[in-house]
């Protein structure tokens, strides 16, 4: 898009803005599916009744969501950073690809900072179930990973491994 925008227009400065506005399309499109998936399976929708109210809880589950993970990062994001570091790069290197691209890097490496911190600090906001699901799955991965060793050490210690030599070869 920003190719297309500074071949057409020849200015920097509208390159850079089609270059931010193509990117949050196509990256926010993503994140807005993977969102609204994840909530509308979440226990929290899922035990509603009505088909509306289904979609209403989904729906502002994931604009809620969506807002408190990306909302600071888009702000500085697409207001400042990207324009200003598209323009920067190309600006010093010539409108080509592989400046828009630096510029693109450079920008995304500002917005996944920022977009990390609002993330840790808004977990249970931001996810599915306030981040009970996942955590759940790691605590009974846990439970059952300690309930075999201990199966494993009853079985050993029931059987007398360990405590009896044995000549080498034989069967346990």
């Amino acid at each position: 898009m920003v190719v297309v925008a500074s071949g057409l227009t020849g200015s920097l400065v509208v390159a850079a803005v089609a270059g931010t506005v193509g990117e949050n399309v196509g990256y926010y499109a993503l994140v807005v599916v993977r969102t609204v998936r994840g909530h509308a399976r979440s226990r929290r929708v899922s035990r509603l009744t009505g088909r509306a109210a289904r979609a209403w809880a989904t729906t502002w589950l994931a604009a809620r969501s969506v807002a408190a993970e990306f909302g600071p990062a888009e702000l500085v994001d697409s207001l400042l950073v990207r324009p200003v570091l598209l323009w920067a790069a190309a600006a010093a290197w010539g409108a080509h690809p592989l400046a828009w691209f630096a510029g693109k890097l450079a920008a995304d490496a500002v917005f996944y900072a920022i977009a990390i911190v609002s993330l840790e600090t808004g977990r249970r906001v931001i996810l599915p179930d306030e981040g009970r699901v996942a955590g759940a799955a790691v605590a009974e991965a846990a439970v059952a990973e300690a309930s075999t060793l201990e199966a494993s050490v009853l079985e050993a210690s029931a059987t007398g491994l360990g405590s009896e030599s044995q000549p080498e070869g034989a069967l346990r």
